[in-house]
C-alpha cells in the first residue's frame, strides 16, 4: 500500500500497543464519535472544528496510556505519537465532577477530566475514571496495612479489597471511609441481639454456610470452614462471632475458632481462653477495637467486623 492510499487507526494502534505510522490519513475517536484527517500533526483548535466545537465553552484532554493531557487551542499533537487513545471534548462546567453530588442527584458521572471524591468527610481530586482501593487509600495517606476501604453505594456498604478496580463513571458511589484496621487484646462479655437486615443479606451472599445457634442468653453466628490466613496450624476453621444486646449500636467483639489456631512456627499467641459453643471447646480470641478505632454503627456491621478480626489473625505474625 502506498502511501496516499494508507489510513491509519490511533484507536486500534493504541489497543495493539504499537506506534502509528506515518500515513495520507489518520482515524481517531473524540468521545464517543469516530473522525479523521490528512494532518499528521494537529492543535486542539483543528480539534474543535472537527467537533463543532469552541475552545470559549469547551475543553480538550487527550487519552494517553498515563492518563489525560490537557489539549490547549494553540497546544500541537502528533498523531503518529504512540499511545493516543482518543479526545474528549465537553463543556467547562463538565470538567469537574463531584461524585457526591452525582449521588444525591441520582445521576451518573459522565467522562470528564477530573472527578471529586470524599474520603472520611475530605475531598480529593483524581483525572482517573479507575482507581484501585489502594489507590484511592494513598489519596487519604493510608495504607492497606493499616487501614481497609469501605464505599458507600445505593447498594449498600462495601467493602472494597486493595486491589479491587472502582470506575468512579458508575452511578451510585456517593463516598469513601478509610477505617483503622487496629485491636486490642482484652475481654468484654456480650448477650445477643436481633440481625438488622443488611447483615442477613451479607451472610446470604456469603461463600460460607452460615448457622446461627442459640445458647442459653447467647446468639452465635458461625461461618463454617472459614478460610484462614497462611502460618496457621489449619487451613479452615469454625468462625463464631457473638452478638451484643442492642446490636448494632452496641459494637461486635472478639472471634471465636474451632478447632484452635495455633501458629505453625510454635510462636505464642496471647489473650486466648476457652468458649463452649455447641458442645464444642472453641478457642477465643480477646481482640477489640482501639480508641482509634471506635464502633460505628452508622458503618460498622458483621462484614466489617470479620474483616477487622482477619485482619488481626495477620497482624499477629508482626506482633511476636
Amino acid at each position: 500500500m502506498t502511501l496516499k492510499n494508507k489510513k491509519v487507526d490511533l484507536h486500534e494502534c493504541y489497543c495493539n500497543g504499537v506506534k502509528p505510522e506515518i500515513a495520507y490519513e489518520y482515524s481517531f475517536r473524540i468521545n464517543e464519535k469516530e473522525y479523521s484527517t490528512r494532518k499528521q500533526v494537529i492543535t486542539g483548535n483543528d480539534l474543535h472544528e472537527l467537533a463543532g466545537t469552541s475552545s470559549e465553552t469547551h475543553f480538550i484532554r487527550m487519552v494517553v496510556k498515563k492518563g489525560k493531557v490537557e489539549i490547549g487551542p494553540l497546544i500541537k499533537v502528533d498523531l503518529t505519537d504512540c499511545g493516543i487513545e482518543r479526545f474528549i471534548i465537553l463543556p467547562y462546567e463538565q470538567e469537574v465532577i463531584d461524585l457526591e453530588n452525582c449521588f444525591c442527584e441520582g445521576s451518573t458521572p459522565i467522562i470528564t477530566f477530573q472527578y471529586l471524591l470524599k474520603i472520611n468527610g475530605d475531598k480529593y481530586k483524581v483525572e482517573k475514571e479507575k482507581l484501585t482501593g489502594a489507590e484511592i487509600l494513598a489519596l487519604a495517606n493510608k495504607n492497606p496495612k493499616s487501614h481497609r476501604l469501605r464505599m458507600f453505594t445505593k447498594k449498600g456498604k462495601v467493602i472494597i479489597k486493595p486491589d479491587q478496580i472502582i470506575d468512579l463513571t458508575e452511578c451510585g458511589v456517593e463516598r469513601f471511609v478509610a477505617e483503622p484496621l487496629d485491636c486490642t487484646e482484652g475481654f468484654i462479655s456480650d448477650n445477643p441481639f436481633k440481625l438488622p437486615e443488611e447483615d442477613f443479606q451479607y451472610l446470604k451472599s456469603s461463600p460460607y454456610i452460615i448457622d446461627t445457634i442459640v445458647e442459653g442468653n447467647k446468639r452465635w453466628i458461625i461461618f463454617r470452614e472459614f478460610k484462614i490466613p497462611k502460618g496457621y496450624n489449619v487451613e479452615t476453621a469454625d468462625l463464631a462471632i457473638l452478638l451484643p444486646p442492642h446490636y448494632p449500636t452496641t459494637r461486635l467483639d472478639m472471634m471465636y475458632f474451632y478447632p484452635p489456631l495455633a501458629r505453625k512456627d510454635s510462636a505464642p499467641i496471647g489473650a486466648l481462653s476457652n468458649q463452649s459453643i455447641e458442645g464444642k471447646r472453641y478457642q477465643r480470641w480477646s481482640r477489640h477495637r482501639t480508641a482509634a478505632n471506635k464502633w460505628n454503627p452508622e458503618i460498622d456491621n458483621i462484614e466489617s467486623h470479620v474483616d477487622l478480626m482477619v485482619s488481626c489473625l495477620i497482624a499477629e505474625f508482626d506482633k511476636r
